[in-house]
């Protein structure tokens, strides 16, 4: 009897979440990340000058638009440094540029983190990230 009871609680548990298919976040590729666009428009959309290296990034989208980038960064000043979205930019298909949604990250010296910034919903892909190193 217990068993059946454990069973039917897990089937159901399971059954419980079914993720919107809108919704699940897909790798896109970055055929873009090493080469130099020449996007004119938006030009004077720049990202803030800072100690912040942009070392790596994996863009996500999802089929309802949705826009994420995994990013690793480091700070290469000598000092504690503060990093927000002013600090990166999204270069976009129809060559747009916007900031990722607000984020707030210290790093001390030298320090190297990889975590997850947000565009919103946009019809554009991302098709490159910068920061002004």
């Amino acid at each position: 009897m217990k068993k059946w009871l454990l069973v039917a609680l897990l089937s159901s548990s399971a059954q419980a979440y079914e993720p919107d298919r809108d919704q699940i976040l897909r790798f896109e590729p970055s055929p873009f990340q090493n080469t130099e666009l020449n996007c004119q428009r938006d030009k004077d959309v720049v990202p803030r000058r800072s100690d912040l290296v942009l070392d790596h990034y994996a863009l996500l989208a999802a089929d309802n638009g949705e826009r994420v980038a995994t990013v690793t960064v480091t700070n290469s000043a000598g000092g504690q440094r503060m990093f927000n979205q002013e600090h990166i930019v999204a270069i976009m298909a129809d060559c747009s540029r916007i900031y990722p949604l607000s984020f707030e990250l210290t790093l001390a010296a030298g320090q190297q983190e990889t975590f997850q910034i947000y565009f919103g919903r946009r019809a554009q892909p991302v098709l490159q990230l910068i920061s002004s190193h």
